[in-house]
């Protein structure tokens, strides 16, 4: 077995772009890229619309945020005027589980056969330079750069990179994301998953879900908690069809929604009425459908952090930043 490693690039604050109307001249956001190459069976759903391949591991990718994902950051003025709206945050931690998957298949030839998983996803959004969302979908321009990539021998793609993106839009630099993919055989997916593939979600009883006002989402299919009867929180999404977040069946606990479930809680814990603007979460393992799954969020110096468990184990750990936006 044979490892080669590209040092890990610095991390930088967002800055204006010195040459906005340069790069994005050579892609394009007519149309999305194809679906199976970021695991999305709805076009709706694919954030991707065109990428470039670059040099040493540099790539362009285009993509569209939706104004379908928006979050309200200030109320509607006396004088009767809409209010100010601003992207979901968790698009940036979308977009960067679809770049790690896209650039796996389409520029480092990982087969279709293969099975890129999520290890680590994190963001962070600069409050003061984000897009305001207007009449349609907002172009983001993201550039990426692949390091720490993991080969084996006798494997001739990548089982293993990271990535990194700069977020900009209309030539403004507004955050930045990083995420890790291993990349499994399907042969290997099989061994991890074991049983575990044919598991589905456990129907219950819903001892307490919380009101949407409570984890400041729009609707009550939005609501990934509950709690039983001791009062812990529980991930039990309340719309096991919701368009974003079950797009497709999945044999595990899908990552964006254990992210989601770590918002939701920090806002019963106190962060709410604060806007999300980082965070940072690493899987230790899969989490099932066939057991409960316990989130606790608790304060910590720079935010909050979050603990997911199952069986006693943990599944995955992160972080959470909030900033109320003026």
């Amino acid at each position: 077995m044979t490892a080669s490693r590209l040092p890990a690039p610095p991390e930088a604050a967002p800055q204006p772009d010195p040459n906005p109307d340069l790069e994005p001249l050579t892609l394009s956001w007519d149309s999305c890229v194809s679906r199976a190459l970021v695991h999305r069976n709805a076009v709706a759903e694919v954030l991707l619309t065109d990428a470039r391949a670059l040099s040493d591991g540099h790539f362009l990718l285009a993509a569209q945020w939706p104004r379908s994902y928006t979050t309200s950051a200030t109320a509607t003025s006396d004088s009767g005027t809409a209010s100010t709206e601003y992207h979901d945050p968790m698009l940036a931690a979308e977009t960067i589980r679809q770049v790690g998957l896209y650039i796996c298949q389409k520029f480092l030839d990982a087969p279709g056969t293969s099975r890129p998983v999520i290890r680590n996803v994190g963001f962070q959004i600069d409050n003061s330079a984000e897009p305001v969302v207007g009449y349609g979908a907002t172009d983001v321009l993201c550039r990426a750069e692949v390091f720490d990539v993991r080969h084996v021998d006798d494997v001739p793609y990548p089982v293993a990179l990271s990535v990194r993106l700069q977020f900009s839009a209309a030539g403004r630099e507004f955050g930045s994301a990083v995420g890790r993919v291993r990349v499994l055989s399907a042969g290997e997916y099989e061994m991890f998953r074991g049983p575990n593939t044919a598991a589905t979600p456990v129907p219950g009883t819903v001892h307490g879900r919380p009101s949407p006002t409570e984890v400041s989402v729009p609707s009550p299919g939005d609501v990934m908690l509950v709690r039983d009867p001791s009062g812990a929180l529980l991930v039990a999404p309340a719309d096991l069809r919701h368009p974003r977040f079950f797009d497709h069946p999945s044999d595990h606990v899908p990552g964006m929604v254990l992210l989601e479930a770590a918002r939701q809680a920090a806002c019963l814990a106190g962060a709410s009425p604060g806007r999300l603007n980082g965070c940072h979460m690493h899987a230790l393992r899969f989490t099932e459908w066939n057991s409960p799954v316990h989130v606790e969020c608790v304060p910590a110096e720079d935010g909050w952090t979050f603990r997911i468990t199952q069986d006693g184990e943990p599944t995955a750990t992160g972080t959470l930043s909030f900033a109320t936006k003026a």
